[in-house]
């Protein structure tokens, strides 16, 4: 099977999984805890998450934690104190507790505490969601475009496809390194 095909069969099977765990049948407006439980479907995919997350982060060789494929992008030690800190902003938005600074440690198990108390303090947010204002607009954020409210759906949704993103290019540095990345969690 050639590469592209097989890139294409990858993205229709997320395609499948997604639209089975998400359905379209049901209208935001209308969601409620009995027909749809999103918080409980976010939180089970969020844990393969932060599974996958910490295998990447464990797989670099402490030696090698600085590295920095170009000057002008964050090396792999920034890039995950940047997925921690950006966790403690949607946080701080979500519950309202003040985030803490980020990490000034470049140090490998120094950050890995501060991630690991990043990620359970989000947790611990989420899990005080009400899953019926799920969607109302209520935080008001003011972005590069203006001021956009935002809902605990949305910002759900931000933390995650951010920690993806910073994840995915933790494995890429790996490659670089030509260290084989952990094999992908759902």
């Amino acid at each position: 099977m050639n590469r592209r095909k097989s890139l294409g069969l990858l993205g229709a099977g997320s395609l499948i999984l997604a639209e089975s765990a998400f359905p379209r049948g049901i209208p935001v407006k209308r969601c409620t805890s009995q027909d749809y439980n999103f918080n409980k479907a976010f939180s089970e995919r969020w844990e393969g998450l932060r599974l996958h997350t910490f295998e990447v982060y464990k797989a670099m060789p402490d030696t090698q934690f600085n590295f920095q494929p170009t000057p002008e992008i964050m090396s792999f030690a920034k890039l995950f104190s940047h997925i921690g800190v950006s966790m403690d902003y949607y946080t701080e938005i979500l519950d309202g507790t003040p985030h803490e600074e980020e990490i000034k440690s470049i140090e490998k198990k120094a950050i890995l505490t501060y991630l690991q108390e990043r990620f359970d303090r989000f947790e611990n947010a989420l899990s005080k969601l009400n899953p019926m204002d799920l969607y109302s607009l209520k935080h008001k954020l003011n972005t590069r475009d203006g001021e956009l409210y935002s809902s605990d759906y949305d910002i759900l949704m931000l933390a995650y496809n951010h920690t993806v993103h910073h994840k995915g290019q933790a494995t890429t540095y790996l490659r670089l390194k030509n260290i084989v990345p952990p094999q992908y969690r759902y």
